[in-house]
């Protein structure tokens, strides 16, 4: 990760090596909140730091914004390309195993002569232990 951060032009410091760590190590994205509560308070002793170091990454490339729910932006490594349902009642949320949009994406390419860089694809519903309740 020091690497990382060295190529892209940003300073190594103990609070973007665990905001990484949490990251590369989640099973599913993670809102600046969530990366808080993980992160020990001898290394990052507030929200707003986490949220500058998020933005800083990426920024630089290095994460993606994966999906917005409920005022949140939600976060993972550049690079794992994923997509999700999330739980409109109680916000669970469930990979999309394959990538529903890249055959859009090669058409709109053909289509138009963009050169696309990325997309967000996003569902609502409801999870199975809600729909039981």
């Amino acid at each position: 990760m020091e690497k990382l951060l060295r190529e892209k032009g940003l300073k190594v410091t103990k609070g973007r090596l665990e905001v990484l760590k949490i990251l590369q190590q989640a099973r599913v994205p993670m809102c600046a909140m969530d990366v808080f509560n993980e992160t020990p308070r001898a290394i990052s002793a507030s929200l707003s730091t986490v949220y500058r170091i998020l933005n800083q990454l990426t920024e630089a490339g290095i994460l993606q914004v994966s999906l917005e729910q409920e005022e949140s932006t939600y976060y993972e490594m550049k690079g794992d390309h994923h997509h999700y349902i999330v739980c409109a009642r109680c916000g669970k949320l469930a990979p999309i195993d394959d990538c529903p949009i890249d055959a859009l994406d090669e058409h709109i390419m053909r289509a138009t002569g963009y050169a696309i860089t990325g997309h967000r694809f996003q569902l609502e519903g409801i999870c199975p232990d809600c729909l039981k309740k």
